[in-house]
């Protein structure tokens, strides 16, 4: 072997020991993000790591548009650094703040379950990172880690099976407990009438 094939070799070995170390520190500095999210603080680091390779970073300048009211959702965020505020009728002259999503918060996850059109637009209060996590992600997760991609959706399911029990109670106290039902079950028919969610 020649001494110019030795030297390629060696540089080939250290670029990739180099490039896994920077790849290895990026995807725990993500799973550590991950971690701090209270959806996610349950998941053990091998769950955690399976996601961090999927994880999508995107970065947006202040004021910019995550996505618009209305816009096909295709999956959540996570803030990494910075706000994002989520606003309602943008249509509208009469735009309204809904709420402020603070580092390590997540946004847009009824997204991933169905097949939802965005119900609030996200827009960057400040300079913010955000990790996002699309449908095809959890698609992926499933094939390659089935455990750990449904112990993901499971935790999806959960916090937003906690959301209509909160918003059923709500409804009781505004409207009664024989509307509420009504509402809650005309909504589960009209949603098994349509084709929304046909593929999860």
């Amino acid at each position: 072997m020649s001494a110019t094939n030795t030297v390629t070799r060696a540089l080939g070995t250290l670029y990739r020991r180099i490039f896994h170390r920077q790849e290895d520190a990026h995807l725990r500095e993500i799973a550590a993000t991950l971690q701090e999210v209270p959806l996610f603080r349950h998941f053990s680091s091998g769950v955690l790591r399976e996601m961090a390779q999927v994880m999508h970073v995107r970065r947006y300048r202040r004021e910019e548009y995550l996505y618009y009211e209305g816009d096909p959702g295709m999956g959540m965020y996570v803030v990494k650094q910075g706000r994002v505020r989520l606003l309602s009728g943008m249509q509208t002259t009469e735009v309204r703040e809904v709420r402020q999503v603070l580092e390590k918060e997540c946004f847009g996850e009824l997204s991933l379950l169905g097949n939802f059109r965005r119900m609030e637009t996200a827009q960057a209060l400040t300079e913010a990172t955000v990790l996002g996590f699309f449908s095809p992600d959890l698609k992926m997760m499933l094939k390659r880690n089935p455990q750990a991609g449904a112990e993901v959706a499971l935790a999806l399911a959960r916090t937003l099976a906690a959301r209509q029990v909160e918003l059923l109670q709500m409804l009781e106290e505004a409207e009664g407990k024989e509307a509420a039902r009504r509402l809650l079950h005309g909504a589960l028919q009209r949603y098994l009438a349509s084709d929304i969610g046909e593929e999860v």
